[in-house]
């Protein structure tokens, strides 16, 4: 059996299990039971659980299919299908395959809108009346640059109308700030409360009839640069080893101010090629200015720092005079 298929199922058990609370508690623990047994089919042996635990593709199944008997199926391997991915607010489509591909997967592989790529079926989960078919997806090549009318407000902080009960976020339409509800669907199935990071998506000039396509689950919290921030001394971080996520071309100013104060400058590529060599990271401490870091490399780096054990936190709006400042009040 695929290693991917069971560290999908396995992810998806994680999910499950980060969010259980004593409120959810008895209707969540026979899924969480049923997800074990499946694991325990798949492997045949006791398996082991990492630290991973962003999976957000629940919205298939719900508490009430795991009441029936469930199976998987495997299927006749048919090899390789090729496709072009076409992007949805949630997921995207493999063109004239019509086959799903989850946004889990596309985070978690970098794939973005127009890449083509090719999928493999794992095989067929049955529970009860419901089924999903599993793949494994790889990238062939990716897609040309294109216009899409997929828009999204990116690490938005959900907030809460205690009289209404409604949560929501805040976007601009017309130059003018605008309260977004969030439907009860996608804050019931991703377990949102207030003060979570979302990535919330919708189609051009629809921006009130869109849907979270994303729960951020962050391995350190979210944290606002000093009003009144210090540049320090040269050399006042001598020895100290940073990662900062920031994107390749707006890293400069940073580096800079980092190799000023004498410290270790821990880059973005240096994380990924950690990331695809398997290496151990090492570095005391990261900031991930979440607001210049695209999202295909947002779940690749958090997985990393997480797995790293590295402290962790997650800053918008910084700019390189603020470096030392944030270091000293969170370090």
């Amino acid at each position: 059996m695929s290693e991917y298929l069971f560290d999908e199922i396995k992810d998806l058990f994680l999910s499950v299990a980060e969010e259980i609370d004593r409120e959810n508690a008895q209707k969540q623990v026979p899924v969480l039971i049923k997800f074990l047994e499946l694991l325990k089919e798949l492997s045949g042996e006791e398996g082991s659980f990492d630290q991973v635990t962003l999976a957000q593709d629940l919205e298939d199944f719900g508490p009430e299919d795991f009441d029936s008997e469930d199976y998987f199926e495997e299927k006749e391997d048919l090899g390789w299908i090729e496709g072009t991915l076409h992007r949805q607010l949630k997921g995207g489509i493999l063109a004239g395959q019509e086959i799903y591909v989850p946004e889990r997967s596309i985070r978690e592989f970098g794939f973005e809108d127009g890449d083509l790529i090719r999928a493999k079926s794992q095989g067929i989960k049955h529970m009860g009346a419901k089924s999903r078919e599993f793949y494994y997806f790889d990238l062939l090549s990716k897609g040309d640059s294109q216009e899409s009318k997929r828009e999204e407000i990116n690490f938005a902080q959900v907030l809460c109308n205690d009289e209404l009960g409604q949560y929501y976020i805040l976007g601009e339409e017309d130059g003018q700030t605008v309260e977004i509800p969030l439907k009860d669907e996608d804050v019931e199935s991703l377990y949102i409360q207030e003060n979570d990071r979302i990535e919330y998506a919708y189609w051009q000039g629809d921006i009130f009839d869109g849907r979270v396509a994303w729960k951020y689950s962050l391995n350190g919290p979210v944290v606002e640069k000093s009003d009144q921030a210090s540049r320090g001394q040269d050399g006042a971080l001598k020895g100290m080893d940073v990662v900062l996520a920031v994107d390749l071309g707006r890293e400069k100013p940073f580096r800079e101010e980092l190799h000023r104060l004498g410290a270790n400058f821990v880059s973005l590529e240096d994380i990924n090629q950690a990331y695809r060599e398997n290496r151990t990271l090492l570095a005391d401490c990261a900031l991930v200015l979440y607001d210049q870091v695209a999202s295909c490399h947002f779940e690749t780096l958090r997985k990393k720092l997480q797995y790293d054990n590295i402290p962790t936190v997650y800053i918008g709006n910084l700019q390189a005079q603020d470096l030392y400042q944030v270091l000293l009040d969170n370090f």
